[in-house]
Protein backbone atom coordinates (compact mmCIF):
# COMPACT_ATOMS: atom_id res chain seq x y z
CA UNK A 1 0.00 0.00 0.00
CA UNK A 2 2.78 1.97 0.66
CA UNK A 3 4.51 1.84 -2.45
CA UNK A 4 1.07 2.53 -4.21
CA UNK A 5 0.67 5.71 -2.70
CA UNK A 6 3.98 6.61 -3.26
CA UNK A 7 3.37 6.04 -7.09
CA UNK A 8 0.41 8.39 -7.03
CA UNK A 9 2.62 10.92 -5.36
CA UNK A 10 5.56 10.61 -7.76
CA UNK A 11 2.87 11.07 -10.74
CA UNK A 12 1.30 13.91 -9.05
CA UNK A 13 4.84 15.65 -9.02
CA UNK A 14 5.09 15.03 -12.47
CA UNK A 15 2.00 16.58 -13.59
CA UNK A 16 3.38 19.25 -11.46
CA UNK A 17 6.20 19.95 -13.33
CA UNK A 18 4.32 19.67 -16.29
CA UNK A 19 1.84 21.67 -15.49
CA UNK A 20 4.58 24.71 -14.75
CA UNK A 21 6.41 24.41 -18.23
CA UNK A 22 2.59 24.48 -19.81
CA UNK A 23 1.55 27.43 -17.80
CA UNK A 24 4.41 29.84 -18.19
CA UNK A 25 4.57 28.79 -21.61
CA UNK A 26 0.64 29.81 -22.25
CA UNK A 27 1.46 33.54 -20.58
CA UNK A 28 5.47 34.16 -21.45
CA UNK A 29 6.24 32.83 -24.69
CA UNK A 30 6.00 35.54 -27.28
CA UNK A 31 6.32 32.94 -29.57
CA UNK A 32 3.54 30.50 -31.46
CA UNK A 33 5.82 28.53 -33.92
CA UNK A 34 8.94 26.63 -33.88
CA UNK A 35 10.10 23.32 -33.10
CA UNK A 36 10.98 24.07 -29.35
CA UNK A 37 7.24 25.69 -29.02
CA UNK A 38 5.89 22.36 -30.13
CA UNK A 39 7.57 19.93 -27.91
CA UNK A 40 6.25 22.34 -24.97
CA UNK A 41 2.75 22.05 -26.84
CA UNK A 42 2.59 18.81 -26.70
CA UNK A 43 2.54 19.06 -22.76
CA UNK A 44 -0.62 21.46 -23.11
CA UNK A 45 -3.13 19.70 -20.97
CA UNK A 46 -1.64 16.57 -20.68
CA UNK A 47 -0.13 17.36 -17.12
CA UNK A 48 -3.72 18.89 -15.92
CA UNK A 49 -5.37 15.67 -17.23
CA UNK A 50 -2.65 13.78 -15.38
CA UNK A 51 -3.52 15.43 -11.73
CA UNK A 52 -7.52 14.91 -12.67
CA UNK A 53 -7.19 11.09 -13.05
CA UNK A 54 -5.02 11.18 -10.04
CA UNK A 55 -8.12 13.04 -8.22
CA UNK A 56 -10.68 10.16 -9.30
CA UNK A 57 -8.09 7.47 -7.75
CA UNK A 58 -7.54 9.06 -4.88
CA UNK A 59 -10.90 9.70 -4.26
CA UNK A 60 -11.62 5.86 -5.19
CA UNK A 61 -9.18 4.55 -2.55
CA UNK A 62 -10.45 6.82 0.41
CA UNK A 63 -14.43 5.45 -0.40
CA UNK A 64 -13.20 1.33 -1.35
CA UNK A 65 -11.05 1.53 2.21
CA UNK A 66 -14.16 2.73 4.48
CA UNK A 67 -16.34 0.41 1.95
CA UNK A 68 -14.47 -2.64 3.06
CA UNK A 69 -15.21 -2.26 6.44
CA UNK A 70 -18.75 -2.56 5.97
CA UNK A 71 -19.42 0.96 7.86
CA UNK A 72 -21.86 3.67 6.72
CA UNK A 73 -20.93 6.10 9.24
CA UNK A 74 -17.57 6.24 7.98
CA UNK A 75 -18.41 6.34 4.10
CA UNK A 76 -21.11 9.16 4.75
CA UNK A 77 -17.72 11.07 6.72
CA UNK A 78 -15.46 10.00 3.67
CA UNK A 79 -17.84 11.63 1.26
CA UNK A 80 -18.25 15.03 3.19
CA UNK A 81 -14.61 15.10 3.95
CA UNK A 82 -14.45 15.33 -0.09
CA UNK A 83 -16.95 17.91 -0.27
CA UNK A 84 -15.65 20.07 2.41
CA UNK A 85 -12.23 20.13 -0.03
CA UNK A 86 -14.00 20.19 -2.57
CA UNK A 87 -15.72 23.39 -1.66
CA UNK A 88 -12.11 24.78 -0.15
CA UNK A 89 -10.47 24.31 -3.53
CA UNK A 90 -13.82 26.00 -5.89
CA UNK A 91 -13.08 28.87 -3.09
CA UNK A 92 -9.43 29.03 -3.47
CA UNK A 93 -9.08 28.82 -7.61
CA UNK A 94 -11.89 31.93 -7.74
CA UNK A 95 -10.28 34.00 -4.47
CA UNK A 96 -6.98 34.22 -7.22
CA UNK A 97 -8.88 34.14 -10.58
CA UNK A 98 -7.60 37.99 -11.49
CA UNK A 99 -4.23 37.20 -11.37
CA UNK A 100 -4.51 33.23 -12.70
CA UNK A 101 -7.45 33.40 -14.93
CA UNK A 102 -6.27 30.05 -16.38
CA UNK A 103 -6.96 28.41 -13.14
CA UNK A 104 -7.93 24.44 -12.41
CA UNK A 105 -8.42 24.68 -8.90
CA UNK A 106 -12.41 26.07 -8.88
CA UNK A 107 -13.17 23.29 -11.67
CA UNK A 108 -11.14 20.73 -9.70
CA UNK A 109 -13.87 21.49 -6.56
CA UNK A 110 -16.94 21.04 -8.80
CA UNK A 111 -15.18 17.75 -10.39
CA UNK A 112 -14.75 16.26 -6.65
CA UNK A 113 -18.21 17.30 -5.90
CA UNK A 114 -20.37 15.25 -8.55
CA UNK A 115 -17.56 12.64 -8.79
CA UNK A 116 -18.60 12.04 -5.45
CA UNK A 117 -22.06 10.75 -6.86
CA UNK A 118 -20.52 8.28 -8.97
CA UNK A 119 -17.89 6.35 -6.23
CA UNK A 120 -21.05 3.55 -5.91
CA UNK A 121 -21.29 3.14 -9.83
CA UNK A 122 -20.40 0.19 -11.74
CA UNK A 123 -17.21 -0.17 -13.14
CA UNK A 124 -18.76 -0.48 -16.71
CA UNK A 125 -20.71 2.15 -16.36
CA UNK A 126 -17.96 4.77 -15.57
CA UNK A 127 -16.30 3.93 -18.88
CA UNK A 128 -19.66 4.11 -21.09
CA UNK A 129 -20.29 7.63 -19.17
CA UNK A 130 -16.77 8.90 -20.07
CA UNK A 131 -17.46 8.05 -23.73
CA UNK A 132 -20.67 9.63 -23.55
CA UNK A 133 -19.64 12.46 -22.15
CA UNK A 134 -16.72 12.86 -24.60
CA UNK A 135 -18.75 11.98 -27.27
CA UNK A 136 -21.51 14.35 -26.87
CA UNK A 137 -19.41 17.14 -26.17
CA UNK A 138 -17.45 16.72 -29.35
CA UNK A 139 -21.33 17.24 -31.46
CA UNK A 140 -22.59 19.90 -28.89
CA UNK A 141 -19.55 21.88 -30.82
CA UNK A 142 -21.39 21.88 -33.95
CA UNK A 143 -24.50 23.62 -31.85
CA UNK A 144 -23.43 25.77 -29.67
CA UNK A 145 -20.64 28.89 -30.25
CA UNK A 146 -17.33 27.65 -28.35
CA UNK A 147 -15.90 30.88 -29.14
CA UNK A 148 -18.55 32.51 -27.31
CA UNK A 149 -17.08 34.94 -24.71
CA UNK A 150 -14.04 34.58 -25.55
CA UNK A 151 -10.59 37.36 -26.41
CA UNK A 152 -8.19 35.24 -28.01
CA UNK A 153 -5.64 37.77 -28.34
CA UNK A 154 -5.55 38.32 -24.65
CA UNK A 155 -7.20 34.89 -23.29
CA UNK A 156 -9.33 37.06 -21.52
CA UNK A 157 -13.07 35.97 -21.05
CA UNK A 158 -15.18 38.63 -21.17
CA UNK A 159 -18.43 38.22 -19.00
CA UNK A 160 -16.85 35.70 -16.75
CA UNK A 161 -18.45 37.73 -13.58
CA UNK A 162 -21.77 37.71 -15.01
CA UNK A 163 -24.29 34.12 -14.26
CA UNK A 164 -24.78 33.32 -17.90
CA UNK A 165 -20.96 33.29 -18.70
CA UNK A 166 -19.76 32.20 -15.71
CA UNK A 167 -22.18 28.80 -16.06
CA UNK A 168 -20.72 28.73 -19.56
CA UNK A 169 -16.92 29.16 -18.84
CA UNK A 170 -17.62 26.74 -15.94
CA UNK A 171 -19.56 23.87 -17.81
CA UNK A 172 -18.53 24.50 -21.38
CA UNK A 173 -15.84 26.34 -22.87
CA UNK A 174 -13.40 27.37 -20.04
CA UNK A 175 -10.03 26.24 -19.95
CA UNK A 176 -10.89 23.32 -18.23
CA UNK A 177 -14.87 22.73 -18.25
CA UNK A 178 -16.70 20.04 -16.31
CA UNK A 179 -17.75 18.20 -19.55
CA UNK A 180 -16.29 16.98 -20.96
CA UNK A 181 -13.30 17.32 -18.22
CA UNK A 182 -15.42 14.90 -15.61
CA UNK A 183 -14.65 12.13 -17.83
CA UNK A 184 -11.44 12.30 -16.16
CA UNK A 185 -12.21 12.02 -13.13
CA UNK A 186 -14.40 8.98 -14.21
CA UNK A 187 -11.87 7.34 -15.43
CA UNK A 188 -9.31 8.13 -12.45
CA UNK A 189 -12.65 6.11 -10.42
CA UNK A 190 -12.31 3.54 -12.77
CA UNK A 191 -8.67 2.87 -12.47
CA UNK A 192 -8.63 3.35 -8.88
CA UNK A 193 -10.52 0.23 -8.28
CA UNK A 194 -7.79 -2.29 -10.10
CA UNK A 195 -5.61 -4.00 -7.46
CA UNK A 196 -2.43 -2.26 -7.87
CA UNK A 197 -0.66 -4.70 -6.10
CA UNK A 198 -1.07 -7.06 -8.60
CA UNK A 199 2.00 -6.90 -11.18
CA UNK A 200 0.20 -8.46 -14.09
CA UNK A 201 -2.35 -6.14 -13.70
CA UNK A 202 -0.85 -3.28 -13.33
CA UNK A 203 1.53 -4.23 -17.27
CA UNK A 204 -2.06 -5.20 -18.73
CA UNK A 205 -3.16 -1.61 -17.93
CA UNK A 206 -0.04 -0.29 -18.75
CA UNK A 207 0.02 -1.63 -22.54
CA UNK A 208 -3.57 -1.53 -22.68
CA UNK A 209 -3.14 2.25 -22.35
CA UNK A 210 0.18 3.31 -24.39
CA UNK A 211 -1.86 0.92 -26.90
CA UNK A 212 -4.98 3.02 -27.06
CA UNK A 213 -2.72 6.66 -27.24
CA UNK A 214 -0.69 5.64 -30.19
CA UNK A 215 -3.85 4.44 -31.28
CA UNK A 216 -5.88 7.65 -31.32
CA UNK A 217 -3.04 9.59 -31.62
CA UNK A 218 -2.12 8.16 -34.87
CA UNK A 219 -5.77 8.16 -36.13
CA UNK A 220 -5.90 11.43 -35.16
CA UNK A 221 -2.75 12.55 -37.00
CA UNK A 222 -4.11 10.97 -40.36
CA UNK A 223 -7.29 12.64 -40.21
CA UNK A 224 -5.83 15.97 -40.02
CA UNK A 225 -3.48 15.54 -42.98
CA UNK A 226 -6.09 14.18 -45.15
CA UNK A 227 -8.64 16.38 -44.47
CA UNK A 228 -5.73 19.39 -44.18
CA UNK A 229 -4.93 18.30 -47.79
CA UNK A 230 -8.51 18.13 -49.28
CA UNK A 231 -9.48 21.60 -47.83
CA UNK A 232 -6.31 23.56 -47.31
CA UNK A 233 -8.04 26.87 -46.12
CA UNK A 234 -10.27 24.97 -43.35
CA UNK A 235 -6.73 23.28 -41.93
CA UNK A 236 -6.90 25.11 -38.69
CA UNK A 237 -10.36 24.23 -37.53
CA UNK A 238 -9.67 20.37 -38.97
CA UNK A 239 -7.07 20.50 -36.35
CA UNK A 240 -8.88 21.80 -33.54
CA UNK A 241 -12.24 18.69 -34.77
CA UNK A 242 -9.69 15.60 -35.34
CA UNK A 243 -6.04 17.29 -33.33
CA UNK A 244 -5.59 16.79 -29.82
CA UNK A 245 -5.37 20.23 -28.64
CA UNK A 246 -6.75 20.88 -25.14
CA UNK A 247 -8.78 23.89 -26.12
CA UNK A 248 -11.38 22.82 -27.57
CA UNK A 249 -11.22 19.20 -25.85
CA UNK A 250 -12.56 17.23 -28.20
CA UNK A 251 -12.53 13.15 -28.82
CA UNK A 252 -9.38 12.63 -29.75
CA UNK A 253 -7.62 15.02 -26.94
CA UNK A 254 -9.88 13.23 -24.29
CA UNK A 255 -9.06 9.74 -25.54
CA UNK A 256 -4.93 10.51 -25.94
CA UNK A 257 -4.79 12.51 -22.88
CA UNK A 258 -6.43 9.74 -20.66
CA UNK A 259 -4.63 7.30 -21.51
CA UNK A 260 -1.66 9.03 -21.27
CA UNK A 261 -2.29 9.81 -17.96
CA UNK A 262 -3.09 6.35 -16.71
CA UNK A 263 0.59 5.03 -18.44
CA UNK A 264 2.56 7.38 -16.76
CA UNK A 265 0.75 6.45 -13.33
CA UNK A 266 1.34 3.24 -13.95
CA UNK A 267 4.88 3.94 -15.05
CA UNK A 268 5.17 6.20 -11.70
CA UNK A 269 4.15 2.85 -9.55
CA UNK A 270 6.79 0.91 -11.52
CA UNK A 271 9.70 3.37 -11.08
CA UNK A 272 8.83 4.18 -7.12
CA UNK A 273 8.74 0.13 -6.20
CA UNK A 274 11.91 -0.23 -8.27
CA UNK A 275 13.78 3.01 -7.04
CA UNK A 276 12.58 3.63 -4.18
CA UNK A 277 15.86 4.58 -2.41
CA UNK A 278 17.05 7.31 -4.96
CA UNK A 279 17.26 11.09 -3.88
CA UNK A 280 15.11 12.03 -7.54
CA UNK A 281 12.44 9.76 -6.63
CA UNK A 282 12.24 10.86 -2.83
CA UNK A 283 11.77 14.49 -4.46
CA UNK A 284 9.24 14.03 -7.24
CA UNK A 285 7.16 12.11 -4.39
CA UNK A 286 7.78 15.00 -1.65
CA UNK A 287 6.59 17.00 -5.32
CA UNK A 288 4.16 15.88 -5.68
CA UNK A 289 2.73 15.90 -1.95
CA UNK A 290 3.22 19.53 -1.96
CA UNK A 291 0.74 19.89 -5.17
CA UNK A 292 -1.74 22.18 -3.97
CA UNK A 293 0.98 24.25 -2.72
CA UNK A 294 3.19 23.66 -5.29
CA UNK A 295 0.49 24.94 -7.81
CA UNK A 296 -0.29 27.94 -6.42
CA UNK A 297 3.46 28.81 -5.83
CA UNK A 298 4.06 28.95 -9.23
CA UNK A 299 2.01 31.26 -10.29
CA UNK A 300 2.36 33.79 -7.35
CA UNK A 301 5.91 33.60 -6.51
CA UNK A 302 7.10 32.39 -10.34
CA UNK A 303 4.49 34.93 -12.30
CA UNK A 304 4.08 37.28 -10.29
CA UNK A 305 7.49 37.16 -9.05
CA UNK A 306 9.09 37.89 -12.28
CA UNK A 307 6.87 40.14 -13.49
CA UNK A 308 7.71 42.33 -10.40
CA UNK A 309 11.33 41.76 -11.28
CA UNK A 310 11.53 42.46 -14.84
CA UNK A 311 8.44 44.84 -14.87
CA UNK A 312 6.76 42.59 -17.36
CA UNK A 313 5.30 39.06 -17.99
CA UNK A 314 2.26 38.20 -20.79
CA UNK A 315 3.86 37.33 -23.71
CA UNK A 316 7.15 39.26 -23.21
CA UNK A 317 9.92 36.36 -23.54
CA UNK A 318 11.20 34.23 -26.38
CA UNK A 319 10.26 30.65 -26.30
CA UNK A 320 14.67 29.78 -24.95
CA UNK A 321 14.01 31.60 -22.01
CA UNK A 322 10.12 30.99 -20.74
CA UNK A 323 12.00 27.12 -21.25
CA UNK A 324 14.99 27.85 -19.61
CA UNK A 325 12.88 29.64 -16.31
CA UNK A 326 9.84 26.74 -16.27
CA UNK A 327 13.13 24.07 -15.84
CA UNK A 328 14.63 26.25 -12.94
CA UNK A 329 11.63 27.16 -11.36
CA UNK A 330 10.76 23.40 -11.57
CA UNK A 331 13.92 22.62 -10.07
CA UNK A 332 13.75 24.98 -7.60
CA UNK A 333 9.93 23.79 -7.01
CA UNK A 334 11.17 20.10 -6.56
CA UNK A 335 14.54 21.09 -3.78
CA UNK A 336 11.82 23.80 -1.83
CA UNK A 337 9.50 20.44 -1.58
CA UNK A 338 12.62 18.02 -0.67
CA UNK A 339 13.24 20.11 2.58
CA UNK A 340 10.14 21.38 3.65
CA UNK A 341 8.73 17.80 4.02
CA UNK A 342 12.01 16.87 5.91
CA UNK A 343 10.66 19.51 8.56
CA UNK A 344 6.71 18.94 7.72
CA UNK A 345 4.09 16.64 7.30
CA UNK A 346 2.27 18.81 5.07
CA UNK A 347 2.67 21.70 2.57
CA UNK A 348 1.20 24.78 4.08
CA UNK A 349 -1.63 25.08 1.60
CA UNK A 350 -1.93 21.33 2.65
CA UNK A 351 -2.32 21.97 6.24
CA UNK A 352 -4.56 24.90 5.86
CA UNK A 353 -6.80 22.79 3.85
CA UNK A 354 -6.64 19.99 6.42
CA UNK A 355 -7.28 22.32 9.32
CA UNK A 356 -10.36 23.72 7.44
CA UNK A 357 -11.96 20.34 5.94
CA UNK A 358 -10.93 18.15 8.94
Amino acid sequence: MKQRILGFDFARGLAIIGMIIVNYKIVMSNETSGWLYEIMEMLSGKAAALFVVLAGIGMTLMYESAKRKKDKEKIRQVKIGLLKRAAFLFVLGLSYYFIWPADILHFYGLYLSIGVLFLGVNRKWLIFLSLCITIVYSFSLTIFDYEKGWNWTTLEYLDFFTLQGFFRNLFFNGFHPVIPWLAFLLTGIWIGRINFNDLKIRKKVMLISLSIFFIFKGISLFLVYVFSSLSPTEASDIDYIFGTSPMPPMFFYMITASSLAVFIIMVSIYVTEKYSNTLFTKMIENTGQLALSNYIIHVIVGMVGLQIVCGKLEQAFSIEFTLIYALFFSALTIVFSYYWRKSFERGPLEFLMRKITG
